[in-house]
């Protein structure tokens, strides 16, 4: 029972990132966000829309009363700016 209710928790959680208008699409299909098991990757267009969406993660947990260790998080810039500061 307990992989059912992370799942139907998890789909509030896109729902809100898919919302907000934050993160990638393709043929405009939501691929801002990809989970396994209790694992998040978040995609964006620029590093400001991956912290608003993180922030989007962290209230979500908030509301919830949920744990969501940022602390963690790491952001990785891919193509021709990859090196940049």
């Amino acid at each position: 029972m307990s992989p059912l209710l992370f799942a139907i928790y998890m789909d509030v959680l896109i729902k809100r990132l898919r919302d907000a208008g934050f993160g990638c699409k393709i043929a405009q299909r939501f691929f801002g966000c990809l989970l396994y098991e209790d694992d998040i990757v978040l995609l964006a267009h620029s590093l400001n829309a991956i912290r608003q969406m993180l922030r989007i993660c962290e209230e979500f947990a908030e509301d919830l009363d949920m744990k969501f260790n940022s602390s963690k998080s790491v952001a990785m810039r891919i193509g021709e700016r990859y090196n940049l500061k």
